[in-house]
């Protein structure tokens, strides 16, 4: 909330200080209901609703913060000519599966999502297909042709001997007429039937494989967990599934550990130490089986030897009692304590309206400009990143998420988590006004297609858009004295943010797009939601701290990678570094003593040549800047117009590269990474991490080994960012967000003559009404234009008089 104005734009004046019906069915209602819950159901095609982007960009005439119809320029709808970034909307995909399902695609042999089966062909994921960014910038910036739009559709093709999955381009959007293969250098196609996401399909088939543990031990289960998978009532088991990748198998084969919980909220804090190992490799649910059972900390061979040991008593019996359900339940949100009167919190007001417009799917906010969309696959991907007249950016964008876990049992050993095989988009449900974003937010739509449902299914509020005062000055500066010259400037750091929140089984991830008023641009991450937790035994003892009083939550990694292609002044940039070094220098003349040296820094310019030397791994003792800048555009002073990489978010990755699954993300072994722009490496990661350690379908450190040259040539940028956790008991219920904030931020350097928000109607400046009689007081200077005070607003009393009264208060009026 900032102080209320009663002046007309750069006039003076004084301001005042101012979120059992039977068997079968209820096994499989539980079971659903856990994969939903944990992880794992891919629902999916993505059609954001998006605007249109103009055919060349053009700065603004009439800033948004100025025009008071901006109320009246916010469209959060799906754009009736979506542009070349804009996700697949509504109508385009129902185009698309009027094509898919024509004689046109007979040879993909398509049934319709009410028959899919493990056995046959069926669409799993639909997402728009990112263009040649050669062709979209011919046409943005020289008015060339409109670059044909693309889908990219994955199938799985259960159909075909051996069970492959298939991608396929459709084109041309909106209207196809043709598909083939997806077919890239970078890019394995087809996808070994074990590489697959995991979907609906396959588990409902499980169902088949799982309901016969019901029949065979439900009795041991219900007798030690005093809870079953069927025929339950209120004391229900669920699962949370562990995908074994091929790395660890050292086979192109499909295998899944599950583990049971019970079934309140939430289950993830409630873990029984039962699990079982399940082969699902293949299209034919009648081989899926039951390979290993873990009960008691002890592993079978076998459900049959298992219940005979249980039977024989060679096992030591766990006896756990269902949890009793009520607002006290510690693994709940209810309110804890007594309510009591309380005054509301603070919150953020517009008092004049948005100062933002939205047009579909592309955003204005002061010198700001960008076009975004929600992929299925990868999440929030933000475009024709503009500040001015200047494309800062071509493309930011999440590109994975990844969390690696250690424990002593099998299930944690292996949970090694790299959510694009969940997908990660689709899982930007619900944000809520007050609770993750402010109320004054506006919330954007996500539509999806796949495979749970023929129609059309829309996240209403997949994004939120929204300004904020950060309460930390932009820039600021207080001149006291007389004898300074007595003044004071400075503004508000008020932003623009973009925020989207993917919930994936236990965590919640908040992703932000920050938009400052000086040219600088962040990405945030911050991880929040429940702890994966595992029945408590001393074995797991240097994998985590026992939590309550069956639980352990173990060690993990969360790692965050996103892809940043600058485009400074152009595509023709320099990856440089500026290293700071020391040195000793002779200070005898100084000093009078021979000899003397003094120990102080310097820095030298470091360009990197080849993508295999700009491959960043940080170390404290070689601290640098890093640089991405135009050679041919310089200040009159000689030096680059360049923009800043500022990493604040870097984590070690201490895996042994190429053991166990750490190939899986080799994308985690540096902080960052610059490589030549080629289409083919459009993406750092694949949907099909989870299982693909083996043979990765994109294996992102050829990226870097093909070693181009990378001077005066279009970079792309690669970030990683990430954070090591040891859970803890304030962590339960679930995990706040202080401390766990990770950023890179985008800072112009020596790009504009002076901070542009020089320019920010936030700004104030306080200066003597009369520098020779400072006695006489002081005048504020506000630069917007808005007058009147907000309504339904708490404003502090005027504070006028106290400066009238004490002009100490802001600046010397006594020599």
């Amino acid at each position: 909330m900032t102080p209320e104005t009663e002046m007309d734009n750069k006039n003076s004046s004084t301001v005042k200080k101012g979120g059992a019906v039977g068997r079968k069915w209820m096994f499989l209602s539980i079971l659903l209901g856990a994969i939903a819950l944990g992880l794992l159901i891919a629902l999916i095609v993505v059609a954001t609703n998006q605007g249109e982007h103009p055919a060349q960009p053009a700065p603004q005439s009439l800033p948004p913060w100025v025009d008071g119809q901006v109320e009246d320029q916010i469209d959060a709808s799906e754009s009736p000519n979506p542009g070349v970034f804009h996700d697949l909307t509504r109508t385009e995909l129902l185009s698309l599966q009027e094509y898919l399902y024509s004689d046109n695609a007979s040879d993909l042999n398509l049934v319709r999502l009410e028959n899919a089966s493990l056995g046959a062909s069926y669409v799993f994921v639909v997402d728009l297909l990112p263009l040649n960014k050669t062709e979209v910038l011919e046409h943005l910036d020289d008015n060339g042709p409109t670059p044909v739009r693309r889908a990219r559709v994955v199938v799985f093709r259960g159909d075909k001997t051996p069970p492959v999955v298939e991608e396929y381009i459709v084109q041309p959007i909106p209207n196809p007429t043709r598909h083939e293969l997806f077919e890239l250098r970078t890019r394995r196609n087809p996808i070994p039937f074990a590489y697959r996401p995991v979907g609906h399909a396959e588990f409902v088939e499980l169902y088949f494989a799982l309901f016969q543990l019901h029949v065979d031990v439900g009795d041991i289960l219900k007798e030690s967990l005093d809870a079953g998978f069927a025929d339950c009532g209120a004391k229900c088991l669920t699962f949370y599934p562990h995908q074994i990748s091929s790395a660890i198998l050292g086979a192109d084969i499909r295998k899944i550990w599950f583990e049971a919980y019970h079934n309140v909220p939430y289950f993830g804090l409630h873990p029984t130490g039962f699990m079982f190992l399940a082969q699902v490799d293949g299209a034919d649910r009648s081989k899926f089986a039951i390979e290993k059972v873990i009960y008691s900390g002890r592993t079978f061979g076998s459900v049959q030897e298992f219940k005979t040991a249980y039977q024989n008593g060679t096992v030591t019996k766990i006896k756990l009692e269902f949890p009793k359900v009520d607002k006290n339940l510690f693994s709940t949100l209810n309110f804890r304590g007594d309510e009591k009167p309380s005054k509301r919190a603070p919150q953020v007001v517009e008092p004049d309206g948005k100062r933002y417009t939205l047009n579909h799917r592309q955003v204005k906010y002061m010198d700001w400009q960008f076009d975004f969309r929600m992929s299925s696959l990868t999440g929030p991907q933000l475009y024709n990143i503009m500040y001015g007249k200047d494309r800062i950016a071509y493309e930011v964008g999440l590109q994975e998420i990844a969390v690696f876990y250690s424990g002593a049992n099998p299930a944690t050993k292996f949970s090694d988590f790299v959510d694009s095989g969940v997908l990660l988009g689709i899982y930007s449900k619900s944000l809520i006004p007050g609770g993750d974003c402010p109320e004054t937010a506006t919330f954007i739509p996500a539509t999806f297609l796949g495979e749970l449902t023929e129609e059309r299914q829309t996240n209403e509020r997949a994004f939120c858009l929204f300004e904020q005062n950060t309460g930390v000055p932009l820039r600021r500066h207080l001149s006291y004295t007389v004898s300074e010259g007595g003044f004071y400037g400075g503004a508000m750091d008020n932003v623009l943010i973009l925020r989207t929140i993917l919930t994936l089984a236990n965590y919640d991830y908040i992703i932000d797009f920050i938009f400052h008023q000086n040219g600088a641009m962040e990405v945030r991450a911050l991880s929040t939601g429940y702890i994966y937790t595992t029945l408590y035994n001393q074995a797991e003892n240097k994998y985590g701290f026992r939590l309550h009083d069956n639980i352990l939550a173990s060690l993990h990694h969360h790692m965050f990678h996103f892809k940043v292609d600058l485009d400074v002044l152009g595509t023709s940039n320099r990856y440089e570094t500026l290293d700071i070094e020391t040195e000793d220098v002779d200070i005898s003349e100084e000093t009078g003593n021979p000899g003397d040296k003094y120990n102080q820094i310097f820095y030298t310019k470091n360009l990197k040549n080849t993508e295999t030397e700009a491959a960043y791994k940080f170390n404290f003792d070689t601290p640098k800047y890093h640089i991405i800048h135009n050679n041919a555009e310089k200040t009159r002073f000689g030096v680059p117009k360049a923009y800043r990489i500022q990493m604040n978010g870097m984590s070690k990755q201490t895996l042994k590269e190429n053991s166990g699954n750490e190939a899986t993300i080799p994308w985690s072994r540096y902080q960052m990474a610059v490589t030549k722009y080629k289409y083919d490496e459009f993406g750092s990661s694949s949907p099909y991490k989870m299982f693909d350690g083996r043979s990765p379908v994109v294996n992102f450190q050829q990226y870097i080994d093909d070693n181009d040259n990378i001077v005066d040539q279009d970079l792309v940028l690669w970030l990683a960012m990430g954070v090591h956790h040891i859970p803890h008991t304030e962590d339960l219920p679930i995990t706040p967000t202080p401390g766990a904030h990770l950023s890179f931020a985008l800072l112009p350097y020596n790009y504009f003559k002076e901070d542009p928000s020089m320019t920010s109607p936030d700004s104030i400046t306080i200066v003597h009404k009369d520098p020779t009689n400072p006695q006489d007081g002081v005048v504020f200077r506000r630069y917007h234009n808005a007058t009147g005070r907000p309504t339904n607003v708490n404003l502090p009393s005027d504070n006028l008089s106290d400066y009238e009264d004490n002009p100490d208060l802001v600046l010397q009026s006594r020599n």
